[in-house]
């Protein structure tokens, strides 16, 4: 019975809460002179607190669209302007290049150490391959799925259109479209006499090396002689040679086309008096010369 109580006069508060709430006021201004009534509004508590937090609520957004949408945000402190962001974005961007270079310098340092004190250049391809691998467990015998591809392969190119051996430099030069590596002055030319197998071409410091065909590296080195050095191997047995570069941008393996860069020409190397290109282009073992297939 007495929970019942407690009960009812919970629910009769209710009601009388509810009720005041509803109640029907009216706001008035009056003329304090004349006593005439000039605005009256009729309300109530629930329409007051309604009608307060209808009114929040529409300032609280209008406030956050301004501060999205207009430059005012940028006043909040701790918000980063478009100018310190794109500073901020411009500075990441400098410090990833540089730390690129200071890494190929840093190699470059090494190897001029290790040369001056009579050691010999550990290959970059070497050093990324690792050492924990061990060749004693290798196969070189052929196996029978190996003779079936070779047959196969043997028997599709048999019918392909290639240049054969012995061809001259003209026929090399009306089926192949070289693209030269770079543009100059020669300052050395073919000599075979003198074991000076390509040409030199005289080009400023700096300045991009372009492959010669679509291949793939098949070498990107340091020589004491030529320097940085980079070999693309292409199609119908031809290799293109380029020395003396002052930075490699293409590692063994990678796939190059024609009239992408692969270095920067460089000064680098004992047999070298200046910025420019050694190039050399073999066709099956021998060494052809470039003059007599690209002009420059």
């Amino acid at each position: 019975m007495a929970k019942k109580n407690v009960d009812s006069q919970d629910l009769k508060g209710k009601e009388k809460l509810i009720k005041r709430l509803r109640n029907k006021y009216r706001l008035v201004v009056i003329n304090e002179t004349t006593f005439d009534e000039r605005f009256s509004y009729r309300l109530s508590p629930l329409n007051l607190i309604s009608t307060i937090g209808i009114t929040l609520l529409l300032i609280s957004s209008l406030t956050m669209l301004i501060i999205i949408y207009t430059p005012l945000k940028e006043w909040i402190p701790g918000y980063p302007s478009d100018e310190i962001r794109k500073q901020s974005y411009h500075a990441a961007t400098m410090a990833d290049s540089l730390a690129v270079v200071v890494g190929q310098y840093r190699r470059y340092n090494d190897n001029i150490t290790l040369i001056l004190s009579g050691e010999v250049p550990v290959d970059s391809f070497l050093l990324d391959s690792g050492s924990s691998f061990t060749y004693d467990n290798i196969q070189f015998s052929r196996s029978a799925e190996d003779s079936i591809l070779r047959d196969r392969f043997e028997e599709e190119e048999k019918y392909n259109i290639v240049l054969k051996p012995g061809s001259n430099s003209k026929r090399l030069k009306e089926t192949v479209l070289f693209y030269p590596p770079v543009r100059g002055q020669i300052s050395g030319h073919f000599d075979p006499d003198n074991n000076h197998l390509g040409i030199d071409i005289t080009a400023a410091k700096n300045e991009p090396i372009l492959a010669t065909l679509d291949g793939t590296v098949i070498l990107s080195s340091w020589t004491s002689e030529a320097g940085y050095i980079i070999q693309i191997m292409h199609k119908n047995n031809l290799v293109s040679v380029y020395k003396h570069n002052s930075v490699l941008l293409h590692q063994i393996g990678d796939i190059v086309t024609a009239g992408e860069a692969i270095a920067i020409v460089g000064n680098t190397g004992e047999i070298t008096t200046g910025p420019h290109l050694h190039f050399e282009i073999w066709f099956e073992g021998n060494a052809v010369n470039p003059e007599e297939l690209i002009t420059f």
